[in-house]
Parts: C-alpha cells; sequence; structure tokens
C-alpha cells in the first residue's frame, strides 16, 4: 500500500513527510488500535488519554491534526474544543462521537471543529477525512515540529534550540526528524538507520550511536536542558516519555484508573423514595452504559475493516469477515437503540409534529445498517401529515426498528406507508429481504410476540394502538394524526 505522506521509492533524504496527529480519546485500547492503523496510513500518532495529557502534547510539541473524541473521561469534548479554541490553537480539529443528533454537529462545528465523524465510522472513512483535512488546512506554521525550545523547520530543514540555530548535516537532519517526530517515544536503533540510512543494522554497526552522539553535541549545551535520551538496551528517545510522570524522566507504567476516578450521578432508588425521582438519574446510567458497550463494539468494528483490508485473504476468509462485521454493526445499533430510547427527548410545545422528522429522527439511531447496507428505508405518505408529539410515539418505533435490527439477520427494506382518516394515522410497518441468502426471514409474530402486550399498552397510552398482520411481515401502528393546515399535498418517499 502506498502512504498518503510517504512513497516508498523515495531515498531518506527526500522521502516526504508524515502528518503529526494527536488522538484524543480516553477509551485507551480503542486509541491504542486507531494509532497503529493510523500509523500504517503514513501518519505519525500520538495518544492523549485524559485533558492534561491533551494540554501537555500540545505545548510540547505541535501537530497538524487533533482527533478529538467528545466523550473525553471526566471532560466533555466540546469544554476542551472551546478552551483549545479560546487559546488561540489553530490546528484542524476532528470530533469523534456517539453523539449522532444534527444539534451536536451543529454545536461542534460552531465551536470550532473542522469535521464531525459519528461513531461507528468505518476506518477508510476516517483516514479518508484525515487525509481531506489537512490537505485544506496548508499553514506551514503547522508543520514545524517542536519539543520544549527546540524546534525543526522541515520546509526549509532549519533549526533553533530557543533562539540558538542549530547546523545540521543531512543525516543530521534525518535523525533529528525521525526523533522529533516520534517525540516521547523510544525509537529502536534499526528503526533509525532503516529510516535515515535506508538499510537494516549490521551486527557490529555503530553508525546510530556515532550520529547520535554527534546530534547530542549540537542540541544539548550543558546549560540546557536535557533532551536527548539513551534507552539502555533499546535506543533512543527525544523529550521525556509520554508515559511517564511528571516527577522524573525515567519511563514509568501508566497509573491504574480506579472507578474513583469516574463521577457518577448520585443515586436516588432507595428506600422510601419515590421511583419517579430515580427515573432520570437511572435513564442517564442506562444511557451510559450503552454508550460504554458501544466503544469496544466500534474498536471490533474497525479491527474488522482493517484486517478485511488484507489483500491475502482467501474467498471464504473474506466472508466470514463481511458477515461478522455485520453482526458487529447489528450489535451496534442495538447498542444505540438502548440508549435512545433511555435518553432525555425534547418536551415539544406542540401537539403534533410531522411523520417524517419523527421517521428521521428514529431512522438516524440506526445509521451503522444504513451505511452497512443492511437496512435501508422507503416512505410513503403526505408530507404534510402529522402526528401526536409524545414520547412514548418516538419509544415506540424506536423499538420497532430496534427488534427489526436485533431478530433479523439479513439485510432489510422496511417500507414505511401511511395514511389519515377520522382523525387517525394507520402507519404500516412492511419489510423484506434484498439479498439471496437461504436464512428464514422472520415475521411479525415471531419478532415482536414476546413485546406484544408492552408495545400495546405503549400504543394505548398515546390514544392509539398496535396490531401484527398475521403471519407476514408487517405491524400496524395506529395513532392521532391530523393533516397540517393550509398544507399542500405532496408524497413523502
Amino acid at each position: 500500500m502506498v502512504h498518503p505522506y510517504t512513497s516508498p521509492m523515495s531515498s531518506p533524504g527526500t522521502r516526504s513527510l508524515a502528518a503529526s496527529v494527536l488522538l484524543a480519546d480516553d477509551d485507551a485500547q480503542l486509541a491504542v488500535f486507531l494509532s497503529k492503523s493510523l500509523e500504517t496510513e503514513g501518519y505519525s500518532v500520538h495518544t492523549a488519554l485524559d485533558e492534561g495529557s491533551v494540554l501537555e502534547e500540545l505545548k510540547r510539541q505541535s501537530y497538524q491534526l487533533i482527533i478529538l473524541d467528545l466523550n473525553f473521561g471526566q471532560t466533555d469534548g466540546l469544554i476542551l474544543l472551546e478552551k483549545l479554541r479560546t487559546a488561540g490553537v489553530e490546528t484542524p480539529v476532528m470530533v469523534l462521537s456517539a453523539r449522532n443528533q444534527v444539534s451536536d454537529r451543529i454545536q461542534s462545528l460552531n465551536l470550532g471543529a473542522d469535521d464531525y465523524v459519528t461513531k461507528p465510522f468505518s476506518f477508510q472513512e476516517l483516514s479518508a477525512r484525515a487525509n481531506a483535512l489537512l490537505r485544506r488546512k496548508t499553514d506551514p506554521a503547522l508543520s514545524i515540529l517542536r519539543v520544549a525550545d527546540l524546534e525543526l523547520d522541515p520546509a526549509t530543514r532549519k533549526a533553533h534550540r530557543g533562539k540558538r540555530e542549530i547546523k545540521l548535516s543531512p543525516k543530521e537532519f534525518d535523525l533529528l526528524y525521525m526523533l522529533l517526530r516520534r517525540s516521547g517515544n523510544t525509537v529502536s536503533r534499526t528503526e533509525l538507520l532503516r529510516e535515515c540510512w535506508g538499510h537494516e543494522l549490521e551486527t557490529d554497526s555503530n553508525l546510530v550511536d556515532v550520529y547520535v552522539n554527534y546530534l547530542r553535541k549540537k542540541v544539548d549545551f550543558p546549560e540546557d536542558e536535557k533532551l536527548i535520551y539513551t534507552v539502555r538496551g533499546e535506543g533512543y528517545r527525544l523529550g521525556r516519555s509520554i508515559s511517564s510522570t511528571k516527577g522524573g524522566d525515567e519511563d514509568q507504567a501508566e497509573p491504574v484508573r480506579s472507578l474513583a476516578s469516574h463521577s457518577f450521578p448520585p443515586a436516588t432508588i432507595g428506600e422510601g423514595q419515590n421511583n419517579s425521582t430515580a427515573q432520570v438519574p437511572l435513564r442517564a446510567m442506562v444511557h451510559s452504559v450503552a454508550h460504554d458497550l458501544a466503544q469496544p463494539l466500534t474498536s471490533l468494528r474497525c479491527f474488522l475493516e482493517v484486517l478485511a483490508m488484507n489483500n491475502n485473504l482467501t474467498a471464504s476468509q473474506a466472508s466470514d469477515l463481511a458477515l461478522i462485521e455485520q453482526q458487529a454493526d447489528r450489535a451496534i445499533a442495538l447498542t444505540k437503540g438502548i440508549s435512545a430510547m433511555v435518553r432525555e427527548a425534547e418536551v415539544s410545545t406542540e401537539p403534533w409534529i410531522p411523520l417524517d422528522r419523527l421517521v428521521n429522527d428514529v431512522s438516524n439511531d440506526f445509521n451503522v445498517l444504513v451505511n452497512a447496507g443492511m437496512l435501508s428505508v422507503e416512505r410513503k405518505w403526505e408530507a404534510s401529515l402529522e402526528v401526536s408529539s409524545s414520547p412514548v410515539l418516538r419509544q415506540l418505533v424506536l423499538l420497532l426498528f430496534s427488534k427489526l435490527a436485533g431478530r433479523n439477520t439479513r439485510p432489510l427494506l422496511l417500507l414505511v406507508a401511511a395514511g389519515v382518516k377520522d382523525g387517525h394515522a394507520q402507519i404500516h410497518f412492511s419489510w423484506k429481504a434484498t439479498d439471496s441468502s437461504a436464512d428464514p426471514l422472520f415475521g411479525a409474530r415471531t419478532i415482536f410476540s414476546r413485546d406484544f402486550e408492552s408495545l400495546v399498552s405503549m400504543a394505548s397510552s398515546v390514544s392509539g394502538e398496535f396490531s401484527i398482520v398475521a403471519d407476514h411481515p408487517e405491524v400496524v401502528l395506529t395513532v392521532p394524526a391530523q393533516i397540517a393546515p393550509g398544507s399542500k399535498a405532496g408524497l413523502v418517499h
């Protein structure tokens, strides 16, 4: 594979420069996986697991792109984004978020985000979006590599330590560039020799050690803070280790984060308490757990996608991977469905909302299946058709989508058709498979019989009805509705 920033045909001295990326995500495993995957695409990636690490990294060196997860530990990513922009940080920021509401995207963009990617995402799309951002943002200042008061401008090939200019030979420049690009990490002698000289290390070669010694004499004057470190038995590192504590320069293991480091809503369910007052924190906890479940599923989804990019897979292996990807997508969609059902919904001040808005709001939570080709939705009703704005109706439609996603293992076309009569709309949900698989397509009775009484009760609470159409793949939801006054005729498709 030809990386976007590195040409395998170029010599070490003329190689294109890798873009430096700061990945801010408190999910350590996902961060490590994404950083490794992005590095295979030619990016130079550093990870930060909390706000302090992000701010420290931005002081330590410059980056050309920040990838920021909005659900960032104890920090709200939007607050951190606003703080960075207020402080004058102009580095482009790509936001990652499980929040897929339009209002979330608008708020992020208004606070200074340059792009917004919803989880779960395609790794190839993430890489392409990062590449597009880097093409648009061409500020030369963002290309300068910096650690402490040491700066290297790859464009002019000039280096400075404070106000002192450092004269470098071509090989010293390549060596310093490599150490700066991997600052905070140990770079092995084998890597340095391969990247800077273009060949593998000979067992008795001390070429790297000789040139590091030349470089150290030019960078680390006696009165300067030490920047170039020898890591015994491994290689060399420039700058303080990114895994060390602030107390010293020795490498230390990352501290274990305990439950005490997280904030939880106060418990309100207890003896003598009103259950209705417990619903808000309980719903928030369910939403939080559902989001946490989506994190490892997103990691799994990305891992499978990268694995599927291996050209050496047999046809059978590729088919099995595609099937596992589909199951991961279903699991993620169900997790999002759980989260959506307990999410605090805006209480409408109007008694009616357009049916099209309701279906859009619900289907947005299942975009992962739509993007994967596992679900497509067709609509057919009068564009002016409005239904009850009750949050219960929204939850009812969410439950229908979730049960379909959870029980059917085949790609589906869901047709939603509705008509209004005598102040009520009959909304028909029917589905059919879009593939040629021999796997059974479940009918409505198989999917909804276990929850039938609950669905009937929910529909009744909004003065409606829920019914199953025999053994067909179809259910009917009857709810209060109207045609918006003064509207023009027209169909939604």
